[in-house]
C-alpha cells in the first residue's frame, strides 16, 4: 500500500508550558521588531535583536552550541558584559518568551533605566506572590528554595548566598531555575541575580500561565505530548466544511464495487481522530 503522510489537524493546547516549540522565533521576536527593534544575523543563522540604544539584546540561536534557544541580556552600554540574563532553552514555547519580550519593550519604553539591572527585594516579592497563589515552598536542600506550582508542574528554585556576578554574566551559574514539565518531557529557563524584579515577576508571570495555544500537529506529534497536557481540535473553518462536503459529494456520487469484491478486501478501516485528546517535557 502506498505510504500517506499523517493528517495534520490545528489544536488548542493547555497548559501552553507544555505545548513544546514550533521552531521559530517569531513569537518571541516580533514585538520587538514592533517596537523598532533592530534585527541582525550571523553567518550560522543566528538571530540577534538590539534595542535602539544597544543596551538590551534578544538572540534567537538555533544554531548555538550551548543549548539555550533563547539568550536575553541587558548592557550598561553596547560593549560592556551582560548586568543581566535569562535563557530559555530549546523545548519552550515561543509565545511564553513573546509575551516576556512584550514586557521587557513596553517597560524599555517607558523607562530604559528601570530595565538594566537591580533587584530591590532579591526577588522576594516575586516569591511572596507565589505562596499567595498556593505554590508550595521547600526549603529542605542546602542553599536552595523551591517553589512548587498547584498543580506540580512548574518549579522555580532560587539559589542562596552569594554568586559570583562574572559567573552568572557568562552563563555558569544562574538564582533562579525554572523547571517546567513532568519528567521526560521538562525544559528549562534562567534568570541571574541582577533581573529587575518587574522583569522577574514578568517572566514567572509568562511561563506559568496556563493559556491555551494552537499547534498544527500530525497523529505521531499528538501522542508525544505530556499525559498532562490537554490538546482541543480547532472546529474547520467553513471553506474547509465546504472542501469535505464536496469531497463526501463526489464519493457518493462515484460508483460502488461489485459486494463480492468488498468482501474479499484485507483493509482495516483507519481509526477515528480523537475529538479530545490528553496528552504532552529532563535534563
Amino acid at each position: 500500500m502506498p505510504n500517506t503522510p499523517e493528517r495534520v489537524r490545528e489544536y488548542q493546547v493547555a497548559p501552553r508550558y507544555l505545548a513544546g516549540s514550533i521552531y521559530t522565533g517569531d513569537p518571541g521576536l516580533l514585538p520587538l521588531l514592533d517596537a523598532g527593534w533592530a534585527l541582525s544575523r550571523d553567518e550560522l543563522g543566528n538571530v540577534i535583536v538590539a534595542s535602539p540604544d544597544h543596551t538590551l539584546r534578544v538572540g534567537f540561536l538555533p544554531e548555538d552550541e550551548r543549548g539555550e534557544l533563547w539568550m536575553i541580556s541587558a548592557h550598561p552600554h553596547a560593549f560592556a558584559p551582560p548586568e543581566w540574563l535569562v535563557t530559555l532553552d530549546l523545548s519552550a514555547p515561543p509565545e511564553i518568551v513573546g509575551e516576556f519580550t512584550t514586557a521587557l519593550a513596553t517597560a524599555h519604553s517607558a523607562e530604559p533605566s528601570s530595565v538594566l539591572g537591580g533587584s530591590a527585594s532579591a526577588g522576594l516579592d516575586v516569591t511572596d506572590r507565589l505562596r499567595a497563589s498556593d505554590w508550595v515552598m521547600d526549603n529542605s536542600e542546602p542553599l536552595l528554595l523551591s517553589f512548587e506550582s498547584p498543580d506540580r508542574l512548574v518549579v522555580l528554585r532560587r539559589r542562596v548566598g552569594h554568586l559570583r556576578h562574572e559567573a552568572e554574566a557568562a552563563g555558569d551559574t544562574e538564582r533562579w531555575l525554572f523547571e517546567v514539565g513532568p519528567p521526560g518531557h521538562r525544559w528549562y529557563a534562567t534568570a541571574t541575580s541582577n533581573l529587575p524584579d518587574h522583569l522577574l515577576q514578568a517572566l514567572t508571570t509568562a511561563i506559568a500561565n496556563p493559556v491555551p495555544v494552537p499547534r498544527h500537529l500530525v497523529r505521531s506529534e499528538l501522542e508525544r505530548l505530556p499525559t498532562q497536557a490537554a490538546a482541543t481540535p480547532i472546529a474547520p473553518s467553513p471553506l474547509e466544511v465546504a472542501r469535505i462536503q464536496a469531497a463526501t459529494a463526489r464519493s457518493i456520487a462515484a460508483p460502488r464495487p461489485p459486494a463480492s469484491a468488498l468482501a474479499y478486501t484485507t483493509a482495516t478501516r483507519p481509526p477515528m481522530p480523537p475529538s479530545f485528546t490528553l496528552a504532552g517535557p529532563t535534563r
